[in-house]
């Protein structure tokens, strides 16, 4: 399995002590500075996937918030290639991204490291958003 590889260099990359220990189902949890934490799995045909929750959904002006997302998500221009959705609860933010097989570890980590920009941003917007609302209340 190819994320195991790149997890244990990412590991040596990021100095950590040791390597990432996979979770029970297999998959890796990433906790970065920014309080992002990236869950990493791969499935049987060696894609890897990116996921990570962002922040709460917008409670007032929502559809608007969401149209905002959708408009980002179009052709992945403000996300990176990503693409940002609701968990499956509807009312976290999250944002997910996949990597295709035969890759190598640069590719695997330039995209893990946008990835997480892209997710420490629309964290960003998201919080905002909401702050405004409260603002304007």
């Amino acid at each position: 399995m190819m994320l195991k590889q790149f997890i244990e260099q990412l590991s040596t990359d990021m100095g950590f002590e040791q390597a990432l220990e996979a979770n029970e189902d297999g998959s890796y949890s990433l906790r970065l500075e920014s309080d992002i934490d990236i869950t990493l799995r791969e499935s049987t045909d060696s894609i890897i996937q990116f996921y990570t929750k962002i922040a709460e959904l917008p409670a007032r002006n929502t559809d608007e918030f969401l149209l905002k997302a959708m408009s980002a998500n179009l052709f992945g221009r403000e996300t990176g290639g990503a693409a940002l959705g609701l968990d499956s609860e509807g009312k976290r933010m999250v944002l997910v991204d996949f990597l295709a097989e035969e890759q190598h570890y640069p590719a695997f980590h330039d995209r893990l490291e946008d990835f997480a920009n892209y997710a420490e941003a629309w964290r960003q917007e998201t919080i905002e958003f909401n702050e405004q609302q409260e603002v304007e209340e």
